[in-house]
């Protein structure tokens, strides 16, 4: 009996608390929610869009079961390079010139209903890039001295650059070289580009890769330069950003990349004086045989040997070792040439060096990156009839085992596998060769093995017939043949040098 009283004690409490529930629910104001739609910002993945050019969105705002709602809206994007957040504007459509740094961004649009707060957020990826953002830097010598032009992947040309930017002034004669790097560290500002011009018997000027105005000396990147004038015959980053080097007055500059600028801490220790030429290297995420002990090769021409270095810090720069048990191809600490050119190659770790002997005669040397006798990996005497021995323009390719260069009016390909060399391209009787270029990726990657240094595939020759100078386009064929130009770009002065600038 008492657990039957039980029992019905317990339905009529459950029946309660159901029955208190139900007329709770109608102390709730409820509304439906009519959610809101935006329509895409963008029929593509990404919107590009040139520095200070207006961004125009309109999108389309529909909410269901509301005719004329009330809504807030709000623009505004995020930098890919972690920076804060950059309002934009409050209006439903966007119209705004796009002056933030050069690089990629989340455009985000949110737009709220105000009478019940539900709001609604679509995004694209908008990359803000400059006229003079990538494509090839040209340094030409004119009457009044040195200019800049630009020639745009689309093919437009932007002249007379240099002298616009400063005043009609124009670069002191010998114009000298174009050199420059991909700084890592450089992307945190959206400016991983640094392009100098170095020319005998001056300091170095660095240019503002950008509008190319002159951006000031070089030396004010180190941190105890040498006895002006301070020259930079080359530059480049370590492939996974751990380190910088400069070959300044015959020594090299260590940086260490912990800022957004580029800074050198000082000159590597030891008594050298290196050719103009600097090879990084990486294990790349890879387990090489023998393992990569040498993230820095260079050549000693006071000494005719090559050095070699690794480490965080200004450091001595190393000889190689003596131990003779295990030899390589050829002794590094005793080579005995001037170096005239150095390149990465197409296999992975194996760098290329080319060198002339005193009576003339030319040599091809690959080093491997160690510190051992067993860093010498190839060696040959470059036959005669290549006629390289006066040639000055060279352009290694990494993507067959190829290095192109000038010998009178013709292009020759040098493959160092056969040691054979032949004619590729030869231009007008009228018209002299005055540089050569490879389209590169300087933006070390995983997927790349992080090599500091790739050719893409299409060579530029740049020539000059007395009058004018132009650039030919080629495109590189899979054995290395060029064919004829794909393009010609005209209307230069003497092109001295180029540079070019992959689109980041």
């Amino acid at each position: 009996m008492k657990s039957n009283i039980l029992s019905l004690l317990s339905v009529v409490m459950l029946s309660m608390l159901l029955a208190a529930c139900m007329k709770d629910k109608s102390n709730y104001d409820l509304k439906p929610i009519n959610e809101i739609e935006i329509t895409a910002l963008s029929t593509a993945t990404n919107i590009d869009i040139l520095l200070s050019d207006t961004l125009r969105i309109k999108p389309t705002v529909t909410q269901d079961n509301v005719t004329s709602g009330t809504y807030t809206y709000s623009w505004y994007m995020f930098s890919d390079a972690f920076g804060p957040k950059i309002v934009l504007s409050d209006k439903k459509d966007l119209k705004v010139a796009m002056n933030a740094p050069l690089g990629g961004y989340t455009l985000m649009y949110v737009v709220k209903d105000v009478s019940t707060n539900i709001t609604s957020t679509v995004q694209t990826h908008v990359t803000i890039t400059s006229r003079f953002g990538s494509g090839i830097v040209v340094l030409e010598e004119k009457p009044q001295g040195g200019d800049i032009s630009h020639l745009g992947f689309d093919g437009e040309i932007y002249r007379n650059l240099y002298s616009e930017a400063n005043k009609g002034s124009y670069l002191p004669t010998p114009v000298g070289q174009l050199t420059g790097f991909y700084y890592k560290s450089g992307e945190q500002i959206q400016k991983p580009y640094y392009v100098f011009v170095s020319a005998p018997g001056r300091t170095t000027m660095q240019l503002d890769p950008e509008t190319y105005q002159n951006a000031g000396p070089f030396s004010g990147l180190l941190a105890i330069p040498p006895s002006a004038p301070v020259e930079l015959s080359a530059i480049q980053g370590y492939a996974n950003g751990n380190a910088i080097y400069a070959i300044v007055n015959g020594k090299v500059q260590f940086g260490s990349p912990s800022a957004s600028t580029p800074f050198f801490d000082g000159a590597l220790l030891g008594d050298y004086e290196v050719a103009p030429f600097i090879i990084t290297s990486t294990s790349g995420g890879k387990a090489n045989t023998p393992a990569i002990t040498a993230n820095f090769i260079c050549y000693d021409q006071k000494y005719g040997r090559f050095l070699w270095f690794t480490g965080g810090s200004v450091g001595l720069l190393n000889t190689y070792s003596t131990d003779m048990s295990s030899p390589g191809a050829f002794d590094p600490n005793n080579v005995n040439k001037k170096c005239v050119y150095a390149c990465y190659s197409n296999q992975y770790a194996y760098y290329n060096w080319l060198m002339k002997d005193a009576a003339g005669k030319m040599y091809f040397y690959q080093i491997y990156p160690i510190g051992i006798q067993k860093a010498a990996a190839a060696s040959a005497e470059i036959p005669i009839s290549a006629e390289m021995s006066g040639a000055t323009i060279f352009a290694g390719s990494t993507q067959l085992p190829h290095i192109y260069y000038v010998s009178g009016n013709n292009v020759m390909v040098y493959d160092y596998k056969s040691n054979t060399a032949t004619i590729v391209y030869t231009g007008a009787t009228t018209e002299q060769i005055t540089d050569m270029k490879f389209s590169v990726s300087r933006v070390a990657e995983f997927s790349t093995s992080y090599m500091i240094l790739r050719t893409t595939g299409k060579l530029y020759v740049s020539t000059y017939n007395g009058a004018e100078g132009k650039i030919n386009e080629f495109d590189v064929s899979p054995t290395g043949a060029l064919g004829s130009p794909v393009k010609t770009y005209s209307g230069f002065a003497k092109i001295i040098s180029m540079f070019y600038k992959e689109k980041r």
